[in-house]
């Protein structure tokens, strides 16, 4: 079974995976006890840019709400058989 992935998700996912590990390999080269790399902080930074990413690149971002057509009446419609 194939899962089709658009583009713009795909590209998503992967700035989101570099942010994180740059994130982690960053945090990995302190020195001491906290020299491990905090894999809280690169999943965080990981999500945020990718939720911000996808708020800025999906289409109508910042765009005001087009307001809906006003419905046209149909006179004829207005009547009623009672």
């Amino acid at each position: 079974m194939t899962i089709q992935i658009a583009p713009l998700a795909a590209l998503l996912i992967v700035a989101g995976y570099v942010v994180g590990f740059s994130v982690f390999k960053y945090t990995a080269r302190a020195d001491g006890a906290s020299g491990r790399g905090d894999l809280v902080a690169s999943i965080a930074s990981g999500a945020i840019v990718a939720t911000l990413l996808a708020l800025l690149l999906t289409p109508g971002f910042g765009q005001p709400a087009a307001a809906p057509d006003s419905p046209r009446m149909n006179p004829a419609s207005n009547t009623s058989p009672w």
